[in-house]
């Protein structure tokens, strides 16, 4: 056993020893490795120098931010911070008198009122009819709220003296009261309307609400919409009334000829002359309006002439378009009507007077017309037309016809209630159409 362990440890000894030698001899023939070279570290390339720019001043600072800075401890709170505000809103009003109550609605106004120096202030208020796409304005059918140049409704109001720096918010305060009768839109039915609140110095207020210096003097203005639901006809409606109205009267004209059983030539001249006397009374309005209107007087003159009618019937629906004036029309045409040879016979008086009543005139009207028939009493009748009117007859055809326009837009929107007053708003009416036909 001794002897093959000693084999076996030489074999393995020289096995060794080859092993070593052929490994030497193997490294010595192999070249030598090429030295790897370190890559050269790359710098960044430094960022361009920034752009030259001048620096912004700062935004110079307000008195409050100087104050606040230098006195920090101080706390500040604004004299006015409340703004100024109007509301309108439906209520019942009752009538002092007859204790009767009808619809309309309340103004009311609260916030700051500044002013400079001590100030006298009113508040103009006027309405806009915005229901139709377009601002359209708001006429008053009572004088207290009329402009007295452009019949349009206003509402004057006065807050009193101001002090400097101003009046301060009290709440909401009532400045005025308007039922809905007192006014008159474009038309009738659900409108919607604006209103506008102007604080102004009452040295301007009276002015008219057209005037440029009603706007640039104001202290302190407003505005709200509410929606009303009007009964009454509207301006516009009323243009078609009147067409409409006109027409009646031709036929009134026919129906009391035929009622007195007169010659109809008598009937159809008058006729004639009344549609003539209208239309020029006219001039001025709306071209369009005036074409309409003759058309309508037109076709009622030639059914009128081809057709009787009961006069009662015609009166009341000619009272039913409730169109200002309509009525002393009437009354004039079947005055000219039953004259012969410029005088009113008995019977055609006596019948007259009753067709006052049935027009609801008074006996006035009717002596005013009869008497008509002569120069002179047509030289005063004219003269004491244009004092109603306040019309100087001296003045120049271009200004007597815009001051007979305008008083024609202001009395023809009024509908009052009193009988008296209703009176006297056909008188004037009644002389401006005698006015219109004579001077323009």
């Amino acid at each position: 056993m001794n002897g093959y362990a000693i084999i076996a440890g030489i074999v393995v000894l020289v096995y060794l020893i080859v092993y070593l030698w052929l490994f030497r001899e193997d490294k010595s023939v192999r070249p030598a490795p090429i030295p790897v070279q370190p890559k050269p570290r790359t710098r960044p390339a430094p960022p361009p120098p920034a752009a030259k720019s001048t620096p912004k001043p700062a935004p110079p600072k307000s008195a409050d931010q100087v104050f606040r800075e230098a006195f920090p401890g101080v706390q500040l709170k604004p004299i006015f911070d409340k703004p100024f505000m109007v509301r309108a809103e439906a209520c019942e009003l009752r009538d002092k008198v007859t204790r009767a109550e009808q619809p309309g609605f309340r103004i009311d106004v609260r916030g700051d009122i500044e002013v400079a120096r001590e100030t006298i202030v009113d508040l103009v208020i006027t309405l806009e009819d915005l229901s139709d796409g377009s601002s359209q304005p708001v006429y008053a059918t009572q004088e207290r709220y009329q402009d007295e140049q452009t019949g349009q409704f206003v509402l004057r109001s006065t807050i009193g003296k101001v002090s400097h720096p101003g009046r301060t918010d009290s709440g909401w305060t009532t400045v005025g009261v308007v039922p809905f009768s007192n006014i008159r839109a474009p038309k009738s039915g659900e409108r919607k309307i604006r209103l506008s609140c102007l604080a102004v110095p009452t040295a301007i207020s009276g002015l008219a609400v057209v005037d440029e210096r009603i706007r640039t003097g104001m202290i302190a203005a407003a505005t709200v919409h509410f929606e009303v639901d009007l009964v009454r006809k509207g301006y516009v409606e009323q243009r078609f009334a009147r067409q409409n109205a006109a027409g009646l009267v031709v036929f009134l004209g026919f129906a009391f000829a035929q009622r007195l059983r007169l010659d109809a030539g008598q009937a159809e001249a008058a006729a004639k002359g009344w549609i003539a006397g209208y239309l020029a009374q006219m001039k001025g309005e709306d071209v369009r309006l005036i074409e309409q209107t003759g058309k309508s007087v037109e076709a009622a003159y030639v059914m009128a002439a081809r057709s009787s009618s009961d006069l009662k019937v015609i009166c009341r629906e000619l009272l039913a378009y409730e169109v200002g004036g309509m009525a002393d029309e009437g009354l004039r045409i079947c005055v000219e009507t039953g004259r012969v040879a410029g005088v009113l016979p008995a019977d055609v008086l006596s019948e007259l007077k009753g067709l006052c009543r049935e027009l609801g005139l008074g006996l006035e009207q009717l002596h005013r017309y009869a008497e008509a028939g002569s120069a002179s009493g047509r030289v005063e009748d004219d003269q004491a037309n244009a004092i109603l009117v306040g019309l100087d007859l001296r003045w120049d055809p271009k200004r007597i016809r815009r001051h007979l326009l305008e008083q024609f837009m202001k009395w023809n929107s009024r509908h009052p209630k009193d009988s008296a007053e209703r009176e006297t708003i056909s008188r004037r009416l009644e002389a401006i159409a005698k006015l219109r036909q004579r001077y323009l």
